[in-house]
């Protein structure tokens, strides 16, 4: 017994000596992080992409699945995004523009979710709209499974064909678990808002409307910097079934299989969170951060954060 206290004791001396390094690493910021800031925003009044948004796939070697992209050429003041079939889930990755954040923050968007020729995706599991992810590192030539660490909110259509809704999804380590309610087609307001380890995802029709939070996450990410941006996904009908193997979907584009799925996107802002930062993780965890108590309510979640 004492034998196995020794050497446990020493199994934890270790682990607590790598943890400084392993931490100092990733506290290093990505190339182009900054605070959330109103410099950030794109109203996508110009005739092309600005270059201060990063492709997910150009900046980490991985096949293009963008469809069809432009700026105020299919839809004046706005941004279009057509991905080819592709998901945000578990492993697999899909269309991404991103900006490096630092810090809390606070991010909204005007979007819609259509077809070609209809107000709605013709299809399943066709929605797109803002999400947060932790940056792993990782490239296509140096990929690993289960570092896939992420939350979003999106609008389309998801399970069921014709109808309309929101889904919220959280990704720990490459572990998917995701919440649909129904809601309305046509253009929406969707906000990610980041406080600490609090991170919450609201929607509402307009700005003459209330935010409605509708869902809440919580993780233990000591990590200030955050991938904050936009996202499109979509399944064609033509899909086959199959064992899911992101090694070998990921490096692949299907551009044969039939999709209908558009994402507009009227503009983005991005601002610094509403309450005051709790930096140390103790903090976090303690109650001093009231905002990672699992049983606060909407009211005041929504009277913290702010409109």
């Amino acid at each position: 017994m004492r034998n196995f206290r020794r050497i446990g004791g020493l199994l934890t001396l270790a682990m607590l000596a790598a943890q400084p390094a392993a931490a100092q690493m990733r506290m290093q910021p990505p190339p182009g992080a900054a605070p959330p800031s109103a410099a950030l925003n794109d109203e996508f009044d110009g005739d092309s992409l600005s270059p201060d948004w990063k492709i997910f796939h150009a900046e980490n070697g991985w096949p293009n699945k963008i469809k069809a992209m432009d700026v105020g050429k299919t839809t004046q003041g706005a941004l279009h995004l057509e991905p080819y079939d592709s998901a945000w889930v578990r492993d697999l990755n899909a269309p991404f523009l991103y900006k490096i954040l630092q810090g809390d923050f606070d991010v909204r968007a005007r979007v819609r979710a259509k077809g070609a020729n209809g107000d709605i995706p013709a299809g399943t599991w066709s929605l797109g709209g803002l999400m947060a992810r932790v940056p792993n590192g990782l490239t296509e030539a140096t990929w690993q499974p289960n570092r896939e660490n992420w939350h979003f909110i999106t609008t389309g259509v998801g399970f069921e064909a014709g109808k309309t809704m929101t889904e919220t999804k959280g990704t720990y380590n490459s572990y998917s678990s995701l919440k649909l309610r129904p809601y309305q087609s046509g253009w929406v307001e969707l906000r990610l808002v980041r406080v600490g380890m609090a991170i919450f995802a609201l929607v509402r029709p307009d700005d003459k409307s209330p935010w409605v939070v509708r869902d809440r996450f919580y993780r233990m990410e000591g990590s200030p910097f955050m991938q904050v941006g936009l996202i499109a996904y979509t399944t064609s009908p033509d899909t086959k079934p199959g064992p899911e193997n992101a090694a070998v979907t990921n490096r692949q584009v299907s551009k044969e299989l039939p999709v209908d799925m558009t994402l507009e996107v009227d503009w983005v802002r991005f601002a610094p969170a509403k309450p005051a930062p709790v930096r140390d993780w103790y903090g976090q965890v303690n109650g001093t951060n009231p905002l990672t108590n699992p049983n606060i309510t909407d009211a005041e979640i929504l009277a913290a954060i702010g409109d």
